[in-house]
């Protein structure tokens, strides 16, 4: 079977259990070619494969060996793609597995490419307007179940307390955020109260989650991290990646429906928590199977505490 090498770890189609290739095979047909997809931060499985008959769909799998959070997630994500409206435009689910211990789910395969990076401005316009569409179709949230951006960032915010309370830490960190660690402190203190809403928010945007379909609709991958909060969550967390391209991130909200009626302190308050995650993260050791995590999380956290510095000045 032709295979193309992936530049992340990702498993192959032959690293499968054979009770997963069974099921899949017996459900959507005899696998006859593999091309394996790199980029993200996922070790586990990320394959379009072509079945029998020439038809194609994308499948995603790992189990806890692999990495002992990602089963969860996978799980999450079952329940937010069954039930995300028709009109949402994301892949849609076409089977799932789960024996306890590998879990996978089958998606359509989606003719089309990622976001060019560096982002260009015209793709990002259309982007931008595809997430505010999101938003107006995801709210208020179809799903109860999902955990509400309060209650699932509880362990990622709030890093700036954490870094604080650590001198070793403190000491890594750059002149700026060392001689105003009390502010980003205060800062961040209300992001519980600031990421309340009612809509579904995808909070893992970022070029490698989209794409641009061939027909040139803009299609959203990958929500195991789907969260209830505000209709403007999103585009906190996409910003980051696009002002690593030199884009200025106000020009990104300004672009934007959701972005231009946001509560400019919630927003802030937001930013602020989201750079201490992205700092504190890229400070501790390096995860296992995930290589270039803390280095992209230390870019990201540098473009954030750019983007607060210019809200407050």
């Amino acid at each position: 079977m032709a295979q193309t090498p992936a530049a992340s770890p990702r498993l192959s189609w032959a690293d499968l259990p054979d009770s997963l290739r069974a099921a899949l095979g017996g459900a959507l047909g005899p696998v006859e070619g593999e091309y394996r997809h790199s980029g993200g931060f996922s070790p586990g499985l990320a394959s379009s494969f072509e079945v029998e008959g020439g038809r194609r769909v994308f499948v995603k799998a790992i189990n806890a060996a692999r990495n002992p959070d990602a089963p969860g997630l996978y799980r999450r994500e079952i329940e937010v793609a069954s039930a995300l409206p028709a009109d949402v435009s994301a892949p849609r689910l076409l089977w799932t597995y789960d024996d306890g211990d590998w879990v996978a789910l089958a998606f359509e395969h989606v003719r089309g490419r990622h976001p060019a990076e560096p982002w260009h401005e015209p793709e990002l316009r259309r982007v931008i307007a595809a997430i505010d569409v999101l938003a107006t179709h995801l709210t208020p949230s179809p799903l109860s179940s999902v955990p509400s951006a309060a209650v699932d960032l509880g362990d990622a915010f709030g890093a700036w307390a954490r870094i604080a309370a650590d001198p070793a830490l403190v000491h890594r960190l750059d002149v700026w955020a060392r001689a105003h660690l009390d502010r980003l402190v205060e800062w961040e203190s209300g992001w519980a109260e600031a990421v309340a809403g009612t809509t579904l928010c995808h909070t893992d945007l970022r070029g490698d989650n989209i794409l641009i379909a061939d027909d040139g609709q803009v299609v959203f991958l990958d929500w195991p991290y789907a969260v209830t909060g505000p209709p403007w969550l999103d585009l906190v967390f996409l910003t980051p990646s696009v002002a690593l391209s030199g884009i200025d991130p106000h020009q990104v909200w300004s672009s934007s429906t959701v972005g231009r009626a946001a509560d400019p302190d919630a927003v802030t308050t937001t930013i602020a928590a989201l750079a201490g995650d992205y700092v504190h993260s890229s400070l501790q050791p390096a995860p296992t199977n995930i290589p270039g995590l803390r280095s992209a999380q230390a870019a990201k956290g540098e473009a954030t505490l750019r983007w607060l510095q210019a809200r407050i000045a």
